[in-house]
Formats: structure tokens, C-alpha cells, sequence
């Protein structure tokens, strides 16, 4: 008699779904703990498929681009008034973080 039985097994699709839903929970928890500190700063990710100029130009009309982070789709702005974040994500951006959380590579 065999220890595994097919009643035994768990089926592969519900590996999955439990992988799955447990990505989306980690990346969840990194998003929301790096939600910005200040208000008026933000770094707003774009879709990477727009590239370097298409996020700078949309940052631009959220506020004043401080930096570009490592990546190219992600860049740093204030604004002088309102939430930096509700700017960036009318300009586009998939979503905002903390700026202390992006390393800058560029002015």
C-alpha cells in the first residue's frame, strides 16, 4: 500500500492560489508601510513601460521633480500645495512611496 493516497495530496492549483495570496500580502504590507511621511513629498511609481521621459514629463505636471529613482518609472516630487501622492496619481502613477524608501540617481 502506498503512504500517498490521492486523497492525501493537495491539489496544485491550490498551491497556487495560497502563493499567490501570499505575494500579494507581502507586497500589500511593503506598500502600505511606505506610504510617504510627508504629504508634500512623494516618489509616484509610473508604469515601467512608459519609460524614463513619459514618467518626467508626468511627474512635472504633479509638482516640482526633485529626483529619478534607481529605476527610471520612479520619481521624486513636492508640490507646494494638497498631497503629493493624489497629484502623482492623477498625473499617472501606479502609486506613491516614501521618498527615503528610493534611492535617487539622478537630479
Amino acid at each position: 500500500m502506498s503512504a500517498d493516497s490521492p486523497s492525501d495530496r493537495i491539489p496544485i492549483s491550490s498551491l497556487v492560489f495560497a502563493g499567490l495570496v501570499a505575494v500579494i500580502g507581502v507586497v500589500a504590507a511593503t506598500l502600505l508601510g511606505a506610504r510617504p511621511l510627508n504629504p508634500r513629498e512623494a516618489a509616484g511609481v509610473f508604469p515601467p513601460w512608459w519609460g524614463r521621459e513619459a514618467a518626467l514629463v508626468a511627474a512635472s505636471d504633479a509638482g516640482s521633480v526633485l529626483a529619478v529613482g534607481t529605476l527610471p518609472f520612479i520619481v521624486i516630487v513636492r508640490v507646494d500645495q494638497g498631497d503629493a501622492s493624489a497629484h502623482l496619481r492623477k498625473a499617472g502613477a501606479l502609486f506613491s512611496i516614501d521618498p527615503g524608501r528610493v534611492a535617487p540617481c539622478s537630479v
